[in-house]
């Protein structure tokens, strides 16, 4: 009996989910497709049903676990969202302490040492993953509205996303971890006072936390 069409989507699932997990912990050259099939409870051979190259997966992987997800399920601009606020909380999702720090939010942490070796279609994925970064970043400086002297929206951005993922990469590369937490939340308060968001994050803290439509995207995991 042929399985129903939905049988296809959700094995596809199965592995991306394994590869996000598995490229985050590791890096891209690290994993094998082997891993990757044996981490989802599949076998190597049903891989290339569903993607050509483990360069192919990544791209769409990265696609799966970016901010696409946020942008998708707030509409910024429409919804009465405070893009300042979503901004920080980009920001502390990269920088919170994590109790299982093997699963980052994003791609990003773990690839930068890999991607310049790599496939093209893994630098365009990460690229474009970055770029995704930057442009919540940069429409939380638009709407806060900076002074004419103030450092320019782009390079204030560009500097936030630098410290969200080098100081997550840095925290989990230290094995004191006093020392990680340190780095951690000084890479936060650098942030939050780039983006000056330390204050409209307190304010909007605890109605956040009750209003799903803010919360569900950006704590969504796979």
């Amino acid at each position: 009996m042929p399985y129903p069409p939905s049988h296809r989507i959700k094995v596809k699932e199965r592995i991306l989910v394994s590869a996000r997990r598995l490229f985050n912990r590791r890096g891209f050259n690290a994993v094998s497709i082997d891993n990757i099939m044996a981490e989802a409870g599949l076998t190597r051979g049903s891989f290339y049903t569903y993607f050509d190259s483990k360069s192919a997966l990544y791209a769409e992987a990265v696609t799966h676990a970016s901010f696409a997800n946020t942008l998708q399920g707030i509409d910024v601009a429409g919804s009465g969202t405070p893009a300042g606020h979503l901004a920080a909380r980009v920001a502390r999702d990269y920088l919170a302490a994590q109790a299982d720090e093997t699963e980052a939010p994003s791609p990003l942490i773990a690839l930068p040492g890999d991607v310049g070796s790599a496939d093209p279609r893994v630098r365009t994925a990460f690229e474009n993953a970055l770029k995704m970064m930057l442009g919540i970043f940069e429409q939380g400086l638009f709407e806060k509205g900076l002074p004419r002297d103030a450092r320019p929206p782009r390079d204030r951005a560009l500097a936030i996303a630098a410290l969200c993922i080098g100081g997550t990469v840095l925290s989990r590369s230290i094995e004191d971890r006093a020392l990680a937490e340190e780095v951690r939340k000084a890479a936060l308060a650098a942030v939050l006072s780039l983006g000056e968001w330390e204050h409209r994050e307190n304010g909007a803290a605890a109605a956040a936390a009750m209003d799903p439509a803010i919360t569900a995207p950006l704590r969504q995991r796979a």
